[in-house]
């Protein structure tokens, strides 16, 4: 009876530190967890931080790229209607300003530093906003690489343009113009109008990208503002 007594007690007793040595196991997994939710969770404040501030310098590059093209696109306009309503004569020194813009072809090159390092590291499969997440992946993977596409395109027009030009810049002006010959010339007006239209695709597609960046950077505010 006392052996089984003491069998009983020394049971119990394994049992009891059993029980002890699992709670305290379960006890520092959860701070372990906690420890790298934490962890989790400046990373990707840092990684959030780090694209607002990237976004910030797109939305300021593509605005004055946007007012750019679009004073381009009223350049082409502008010279396309005196070629068909022949009045070539009427490029001055009042519209030397028009020659210069539609020659400044700036294209969009977005900062994209915080978005490949969040990408390789796994780190965007980490917030928990998904409206932010599909904001963010949208915007990189296709309002980016769709305006670097059609301003590679762009770019290329332009240069065409710009080499079929030069037989039509009147060298005697201090300031660089066209001469108004090109003007009769109806291939060169084709030219300035193909520019024009892809010029008009890509002010419309910079709009959309602009639009895009300023819903991105406005929720990534909200984010860290409640975090």
């Amino acid at each position: 009876m006392i052996n089984q007594n003491r069998t009983k007690k020394y049971l119990l007793y394994a049992i009891g530190e059993i029980i002890l040595v699992v709670i305290g196991i379960l006890i520092a997994l959860q701070i372990n967890n906690w420890n790298e939710n934490k962890k989790t969770q400046r990373n990707v404040d840092t990684f959030l931080s780090s694209l607002e501030s990237d976004l910030n310098n797109d939305l300021s590059t593509i605005t004055e790229i946007i007012e750019v093209q679009e004073n381009r696109l009223k350049g082409l306009k502008q010279l396309i209607s005196l070629g068909n309503e022949s009045k070539q004569n009427d490029i001055g020194e009042d519209n030397k300003n028009r020659q210069i813009d539609i020659g400044r072809n700036w294209t969009f090159f977005p900062v994209a530093g915080a978005y490949k390092t969040a990408s390789g590291t796994g780190m965007i499969e980490n917030l928990e906003n998904d409206t932010l997440k599909s904001e963010i992946v949208n915007l990189y993977e296709y309002y980016y690489k769709r305006i670097n596409y059609v301003g590679q395109i762009n770019d290329e027009r332009s240069e065409l343009l710009e080499w079929e030009s030069r037989k039509y810049i009147d060298n005697t002006s201090t300031t660089q113009r066209y001469d108004g010959k090109g003007l009769s010339d109806k291939d060169f007006l084709d030219q300035l109008g193909f520019v024009m239209r892809f010029t008009g695709v890509y002010v419309g597609f910079a709009n959309k990208t602009r639009e895009a960046i300023e819903k991105t950077i406005h929720t990534i505010k909200i984010e860290r503002e409640e975090k």
